[in-house]
């Protein structure tokens, strides 16, 4: 939850209360958070047939951690 929610959550707090926020940052923003919520979704539905999977706790974090690791907003930002 502190690396899906609170700490993306912190930071997009952070970028929409500057007084000049960048829309690059923006969009990233949005974009983090209409992912998680559609892996939420189907989180919802799927939890059941793949919980069983060695590492699937582990494999859900760290797609978390790509989404909003700095390194990889590159990726993320749809042009």
């Amino acid at each position: 939850m502190v690396c899906g929610y609170l700490y993306p959550a912190y930071n997009c707090y952070k970028t929409v209360e500057r007084p000049r926020p960048e829309p690059e940052q923006l969009r990233f923003w949005c974009t983090y958070w209409i992912i998680m919520a559609l892996l939420t979704v189907l989180e919802r539905f799927s939890d059941v047939f793949l919980l069983w999977l060695p590492m699937y706790n582990e494999f859900k974090l760290a797609i978390i951690i790509y989404l909003w690791y700095p390194k990889t907003k590159d990726y993320l930002i749809l042009s």
